[in-house]
């Protein structure tokens, strides 16, 4: 005879089966929004590295900060020299990539060589994961 509150090889077989079931339903859910969240992170990341863009131009003669390295870009922008800056703190994450480094001209936004990319001539700030983030 069994003890009343154990489960038999069944009944825990059962439980299992209908966790299992309920799992498969939920996980899309989880991804959907998963994909929702980071879309709007590249947004803000887009968001705010435009319109801080926008105000170290209109502090620096309509001049984009140096584009002659990644490197020489970011110090631009996340440190204070005289009365402007920083604009950021860090250059934000792509979070489709995980790059957070920028690449100026060359081909077209979208083919996932760095996190970002600035058309030295337009100023356009574009996300380089994906052609349709490109256009974003």
């Amino acid at each position: 005879m069994r003890e009343k509150n154990r489960l038999s090889y069944t009944e825990v077989i059962s439980i299992a089966v209908v966790l299992s079931v309920a799992a498969m339903s939920v996980v899309p859910k989880f991804t959907e929004a998963t994909q929702e969240s980071r879309t709007c992170e590249l947004i803000d990341g887009l968001h705010q590295m435009r319109s801080q863009l926008d105000l170290y131009c209109a502090q620096h003669e309509n001049c984009l900060p140096p584009v002659n390295s990644f490197e020489s870009f970011k110090t631009a922008l996340t440190t204070k020299v005289g009365k402007y800056g920083p604009y950021v703190d860090d250059i934000p994450v792509n979070p489709f990539n995980n790059l957070n480094t920028v690449r100026f001209d060359g081909e077209p936004a979208g083919v996932g060589n760095a996190g970002w990319r600035i058309d030295t001539k337009t100023g356009l700030f574009q996300a380089d994961d994906s052609a349709a983030h490109a256009a974003l």
